[in-house]
This record gives C-alpha cells, sequence and structure tokens, in this order.
C-alpha cells in the first residue's frame, strides 16, 4: 500500500560448513602433534616424505587458523597463512654447515658500509617462537627436511630439554644475548629422515625420545597398471624390493627403492627410455 516502506528482504546467513574429519597421513601427525609437538616422517628416498611432511602441515595450519580445509582457502589467506617469513609455516633443510647461530641464535657476519662486522641474530627458530608466543590463539608449525644431515644436539642446543610436551613454557637462559627463552605450545615441529643415510638408532637418543616417529615405505600402488614396454611398474618394484630385502639382510628395509622414482609431475613414467634413463642414472647407482 501507498505510504508503507516495506524492508528489503535480508539474505539467508551462509552456514559455515566444518571441513571433513581428518584420515590417513594427516591424522597421524595431527594425532602425534597433540600428544609430543613434533613428528618425525622416515623413510627411504623416494617415498614423498617432504611432500608429505609439507602437504600435512599446510592442511594443519589451515584447519587451525581458519577453520577451513586447505582447498577452501581465499587466495589471501593462503598468502597470509604461508608467508616464508611472517605465515605459521616455516620450512628449513639441515646440512653439515648448519649450526646453532643459525636456528637458535649467535652472532653472524653483515656487510655495512663496505666494512664486514658480525651482528647478533635470532634464528630461525627463536623468531618462530617469538611469533608464536605473540599469537597464541593460532598454530605455529616447522618443516625441518632432512633433519639427520645436520649436526642435531648442537643446532637443537637447549631445545633438547624445551621440546618436550610437558616442559613445553619452561623458560632457561640462552647464554649468547642473556634472554629467557621458552616454546610456546602452540608450535609444532614436522621433520622428515631418509633412513638410507642414517637409521633412527643413530639418532641422539635424548632427541628421539621427544619426537614421535611414521614410517612411510615405498607404495607401488600409486603406480596402478601403467605397463612400459610390458613392464607392469607396480609389480616391478615390488618384486625388485623383495629381492633387496630378502637379499642385503640389516637395514635393507631402510635401502628400498621408492615408488617416486618411476613418477614424473605426480603421475607413473610412461615412456620406456625414460624407464631405461631411471634405471640406469637413478636406481642402480642408488
Amino acid at each position: 500500500p501507498i505510504g508503507i516502506t516495506r524492508k528489503p528482504t535480508d539474505p539467508k546467513p551462509v552456514p559455515h560448513l566444518e571441513p571433513a574429519p581428518l584420515t590417513g597421513l594427516v591424522a597421524q601427525v595431527d594425532a602425534i602433534l597433540r600428544r609430543k609437538g613434533q613428528v618425525i616422517l622416515y623413510a627411504p628416498p623416494g617415498t614423498g616424505k617432504t611432500y608429505a611432511g609439507l602437504s600435512a602441515a599446510r592442511e594443519l595450519a589451515a584447519r587451525s587458523s581458519y577453520q577451513k580445509s586447505l582447498v577452501d582457502l581465499s587466495e589471501t589467506e593462503h598468502s597470509s597463512l604461508f608467508h616464508p617469513e611472517t605465515g605459521v609455516l616455516r620450512m628449513v633443510t639441515f646440512h653439515p654447515g648448519y649450526g646453532y647461530e643459525d636456528f637458535i641464535e649467535g652472532y653472524r657476519p653483515e656487510l655495512v658500509n663496505q666494512q664486514m662486522h658480525f651482528a647478533l641474530r635470532d634464528g630461525l627458530f627463536k623468531r618462530l617462537c617469538k611469533d608464536a608466543a605473540a599469537n597464541p590463539d593460532r598454530h605455529y608449525f616447522l618443516l625441518i627436511d632432512e633433519i639427520n644431515r645436520g649436526d642435531i644436539p648442537r643446532i637443537f642446543g637447549e631445545l633438547l630439554t624445551l621440546l618436550e610436551k610437558d616442559k613445553r613454557t619452561q623458560q632457561v637462559w640462552l647464554p649468547v644475548t642473556g634472554e629467557i627463552f621458552s616454546v610456546p605450545g602452540n608450535v609444532f615441529v614436522i621433520a622428515t629422515m631418509n633412513t638410507a643415510d642414517r637409521s633412527i638408532a643413530l639418532l641422539d637418543t635424548a632427541l628421539r625420545r621427544r619426537f614421535g616417529f611414521i614410517e612411510l615405505l615405498p607404495d607401488p600402488e600409486v603406480l596402478g597398471q601403467t605397463v612400459v614396454e610390458g613392464i607392469p611398474l607396480k609389480s616391478w618394484l615390488t618384486a625388485l624390493n623383495q629381492r633387496m630385502v630378502e637379499s642385503i639382510g640389516r637395514d635393507a628395509r631402510n635401502l628400498q627403492v621408492g615408488h617416486a622414482y618411476l613418477m614424473e609431475a605426480g603421475k607413473p613414467i610412461t615412456g620406456f627410455q625414460r624407464f631405461a634413463a631411471i634405471l640406469q642414472e637413478d636406481i642402480i647407482p642408488l
């Protein structure tokens, strides 16, 4: 009727959809992180350890920060979450030259006015812990690739005590800066370890007790029914690893050939020339 103002129809609220429950490896990683705070994915080469660790960390970060699955993040959310310096996920690869100065704190060379100086800097893990302490409502993740390639006791220093779940937030005095340091409870560590280089038994015992472990073995099933010049890749890889386990004896389980050697861009190889090159140049030398 004339004179009556009709209110516009309010839009219906969009229902919030909870992400599907975690399954498979990501669920395993999540369970260990909740129980211990850190996990190591260990496996022979070519089993996708780094890919699996990164995928798990990304999925858990998305869920803890936005209550969404990784695939449902917007471009803005994805960029802010995984920025290499300020995001909730940081990455590092251990190697023989990596030390406490890079990981916790120490003096590092710096060029000032064409003169070399040594400046006191916070290391990667200390910066991550500071960010986590400033944002206690978010989970922060560190992915350490090839953890066994570094001098672990020297790199970790005080962390051998502070990483334990019941010792999180316990404070220690750092000898270089004299600062009080602790590892917040919202920091989680996912590491990968190549068992062809070093077995778990050779890891520092104190460190080994502080991590949970998940073994990743070669998975011929991902090769499906692919056949290359009459060679079924799944059966071929299975037979090769069975022969190795039977013949090598000690540590044979850790020296198997991973399925990733026979894959490119996430799919099984299909050409015989490619298969021959991989066999001659990758698998036989391995």
